[in-house]
């Protein structure tokens, strides 16, 4: 069943209340009506199945039937993707699959080969896309919570803002992600560069800030391809070593 955010403050006394774009999408696009149960999750975050009880033009009133907090063993890495800005609607498609995939945060990087550069009256706009394209992914995915979509950052920046857990750069000819990862790191940062590469500039700045260059094989990927790999294998390893215990030597 598809989940859709709402926020806690639309919860008052058992009921709760959904008005503006998310009522219309449910009611005229999506054709629900009076009686019909939907899986709604709040920031908290905690999940709520309701009823629809009312529908007006305005907005739509449903009454909970349950409530679940997101349980204890829910546990997966909080990763971070900087991937450089790419053209047309791959970036699009970039937010759809990561966001399917489990990633937390989208930082589309402005670097040295980046061969499209934001356009300042586009940009609003297209952010906005990315966030709703992300919104969306997460409903059909049934996570508990949207990811972060940023705003175009430049490269430089983004490596100046270290984080904690693993960080990863993708570049050829180097150590494979499966012999680098340990569940004792649940959080980390994916670095995957645009069409045209890395500078090696860009690589040695980012060692500099603890980026371990890894690879993904000998065959050269597409960038939204590279990314997708990354997370999948992730994703993979992450959960196969916590369940088994099989961490790398």
């Amino acid at each position: 069943m598809p989940v859709y955010f709402i926020r806690s403050n639309q919860i008052t006394d058992g009921k709760i209340e959904i008005a503006d774009q998310l009522a219309h999408h449910l009611k005229n696009v999506l054709r629900f009506k009076v009686g019909d149960v939907l899986l709604l999750v709040d920031e908290q975050p905690k999940r709520y199945l309701a009823k629809i009880i009312r529908s007006v033009s305005s907005s739509i009133l449903l009454s909970i039937i349950k409530k679940e907090e997101r349980p204890q063993t829910h546990s997966e890495p909080v990763i971070h993707l900087g991937i450089g800005l790419l053209k047309g609607d791959k970036m699009d498609w970039t937010v759809q699959k990561a966001t399917e995939l489990g990633v937390n945060r989208i930082t589309p990087l402005i670097t040295a080969r980046t061969i499209v550069r934001p356009d300042t009256a586009r940009l609003p706009r297209q952010h906005a896309r990315w966030i709703a394209i992300a919104t969306e992914a997460a409903q059909q995915s049934d996570r508990w919570s949207i990811p972060v979509v940023d705003l175009p950052l430049d490269l430089h920046t983004f490596l100046s803002k270290t984080s904690a857990g693993f960080k990863f750069i993708f570049h050829t000819e180097t150590e494979p992600l499966q012999n680098c990862l340990s569940t004792d790191d649940a959080c980390g940062t994916l670095l995957i560069g645009p069409e045209g590469g890395w500078e090696e500039t860009e690589t040695k700045d980012a060692a500099r800030k603890g980026y371990l260059p890894l690879s993904l094989g000998e065959k050269t990927l597409r960038a939204e391809t590279a990314a997708l790999a990354a997370l999948t294998i992730i994703q993979y390893e992450f959960d196969t070593r916590k369940h088994h215990g099989n961490h790398p030597s």
